[in-house]
């Protein structure tokens, strides 16, 4: 049987709008350290450039969520999509314009990551609470798992889109196909006829609801451990994601063609242990399935740490993407069955906000490191700490 949201027009838009959003991010964090190694920078700052992917959901997060649960979400969504089309359009502009792409400054390439990256802050806030308008309370996790399945989709895509349009065309002729995948969902989102609310359970709420992702997070047991565990192993594996172009590129020889096959690869496996999740938590349960996923992780990071070759690389990056795709699904799953549907854009974007401030610390770490040791000595350390984190993990999980 069909996924619910697929049953109806407006459902179908919502989920391709959403994937093209995806889409654009996931091929920012190839494009983006590309274009800042082609100006000349360092490795140091080609990792920092995985900030940009970040930063915006831990400063923003929060009143994005508070705008998500309260203004009209539709609205939402078209302007923070018109937002990260008009930062798409920068860096293409720039070179139209005359400036060669090994020329450009690297405050532009930070900036207008950075724009992308607010827009999609609001975007996701908005789809948050957008869910339950679609599909009704009683399929809520349906919804959800099908949201956070083109969300994954797009990320894992992405990547080997960009890697293949840098091969084909170039890093900043790559980021005109990035403004049409943006241009698209803008379209999408405005051809919907529904209203996606908030309704009148959100009239009244009182000033303090900010914080209510927050507050529920401290107050529920089961939110507090997934936060610690997923917040540590963001950090460890966000070590690697921050520079996977850099050591790609110098450790394991990799042109573009090969990173963005390298990616595909990757990607298609995070998106089999994405798909796996609900087979995989009925046949074990939460507990078990997370356990399990983070010792897949564990292991794939340390093979990875170990690769001299693309093909080492390629395989061992496929087990981190799997796992690591099967672990996020569970726990945001687990997360947002929580929430109650009035609160669901604040505690999805809290939970996203925890995860990201760990993968910026994970990055801040990574960039710092490859400043005075090789690529292949970070990703050992990463590899150490998602280790311990897998292990910590078994003990504190086993109490869901």
């Amino acid at each position: 049987m069909p996924n619910v949201i697929l049953s109806t027009g407006d459902g179908r838009r919502f989920l391709a709008a959403q994937l093209m959003d995806s889409l654009g991010a996931g091929l920012s964090s190839v494009v983006l350290p590309w274009l800042v190694l082609d100006a000349g920078g360092s490795g140091a700052e080609a990792g920092a450039a995985f900030l940009v992917s970040t930063v915006p959901y831990v400063l923003l997060g929060l009143p994005a969520g508070d705008v998500g649960d309260r203004r009209p979400r539709r609205r939402v969504m078209e302007l923070g999509v018109t937002c990260q089309l008009l930062a798409a359009l920068v860096i293409p502009l720039v070179v139209v314009a005359g400036v060669d792409a090994d020329q450009l400054p690297l405050a532009l390439i930070y900036a207008a990551g950075l724009g992308v990256t607010a827009g999609r802050v609001f975007v996701d806030a908005a789809a948050f609470g957008a869910i339950a308008r679609l599909v009704g309370e009683g399929h809520f996790v349906e919804g959800q798992a099908a949201l956070s399945f083109v969300w994954s989709l797009g990320l894992l895509i992405g990547p080997a889109v960009g890697g293949a349009l840098i091969g084909l065309v170039g890093a900043d002729d790559a980021l005109w196909v990035q403004a049409a995948g943006f241009l698209l969902a803008l379209l999408l989102i405005s051809s919907m006829r529904v209203d996606l609310g908030p309704g009148e359970e959100h009239r009244g709420a009182p000033r303090g609801s900010l914080l209510s992702g927050l507050s529920l997070v401290a107050r529920q047991p089961m939110l507090r451990i997934l936060t610690m565990v997923g917040m540590a192993w963001n950090l460890t594996v966000n070590m690697i994601y921050a520079l996977l172009v850099v050591f790609a590129r110098s450790e394991l020889g990799a042109g573009g063609p090969q990173t963005g096959w390298m990616l595909a690869i990757g990607g298609g496996a995070g998106l089999v242990g994405g798909l796996s999740a609900p087979v995989v938590h009925r046949r074990f349960g939460a507990a078990n399935a997370l356990r399990g996923a983070l010792l897949g992780s564990a292991t794939g990071s340390v093979l990875l740490a170990l690769s001299h070759t693309v093909w080492q690389g390629t395989v061992a990056f496929a087990l981190v993407e799997a796992s690591g795709l099967l672990f996020v699904t569970l726990l945001i799953g687990e997360r947002q069955t929580v929430a109650r549907p009035h609160e669901q854009a604040r505690v999805g974007i809290t939970g996203r906000m925890a995860a990201l401030l760990a993968s910026s610390l994970g990055a801040v770490v990574a960039s710092a490191m490859v400043a005075r040791m090789d690529p292949s000595a970070v990703f050992a350390v990463s590899a150490a700490g998602t280790v311990a984190v897998a292990l910590a993990g078994q003990r504190l999980l086993g109490r869901l």
